[in-house]
């Protein structure tokens, strides 16, 4: 059966589920006081992740957290620094698979995701993200160029994938999965099938898995 996790495991729906606070989520919400995209009146729906996609941990792995997240937005930010937390606390036990989902009104985001998958193509993408949260106010091109530089990337390699967008069709099949999956704010995860929505405290993430973990 399909769960939701919010605050106080309760309530606080990104967008349109039931209000959530700003100190929580991009969702309309943001210090920019952004218009994001159309929301959904759907809760958001797990599934298996696409096997491509970035992850962390062995795939045996009992729990699943997967991480639909933005390199411009704030609060993304703060999710991952949980996802770090976590890592650190289990271990092998999980596994954390990344997803893309550029929201419409930040502006580098979109470019920052192929950005990241680029680095990914070079076998460089952990690090390559971690920088990006490290450096949200500068993920303009010229700035995401001196990053894959400075992690010593292949960097005309990496500038042919920007030039061409290898990876937009990547990027842009994720934003059409969270889409269709009622995904509407980031962050938002997926504890194997329990939705986690927001930055929300490492004890909301800590009892989920525990959860999972006892099965």
């Amino acid at each position: 059966m399909k769960r939701i996790v919010t605050a106080a495991l309760v309530g606080a729906f990104v967008s349109t589920f039931l209000p959530v606070s700003s100190a929580s989520a991009c969702d309309g919400n943001c210090p920019k006081g952004h218009d994001h995209a159309s929301h959904s009146a759907a809760a958001p729906r797990a599934a298996t992740p696409r096997s491509e996609a970035p992850s962390q941990g062995p795939t045996s792995a009992k729990v699943t957290v997967e991480v639909w997240s933005d390199f411009q937005c704030p609060f993304c930010s703060r999710g991952n620094a949980t996802v770090k937390q976590l890592r650190e606390k289990y271990g092998d036990k999980i596994r954390i698979v990344f997803r893309h989902a550029p929201l419409p009104m930040h502006d580098n985001a979109r470019l920052a995701a192929e950005a990241s998958m680029a680095a990914n193509a070079q076998g460089r993408f952990w690090e390559f993200h971690d920088a990006l949260f490290q450096q949200q106010r500068a993920l303009d091109r010229a700035s995401l160029e001196q990053l894959a530089q400075k992690l010593g990337l292949d960097v005309a390699r990496f500038k042919r994938s920007l030039d061409t967008h290898e990876f937009a069709s990547y990027v842009e099949a994720d934003v059409v999965e969270s889409r269709s999956r009622g995904i509407s704010g980031t962050p938002t995860f997926f504890v194997n099938d329990t939705a986690v929505v927001g930055a929300r405290p490492m004890e909301d993430f800590v009892k989920t898995i525990d959860a999972e973990l006892k099965r």
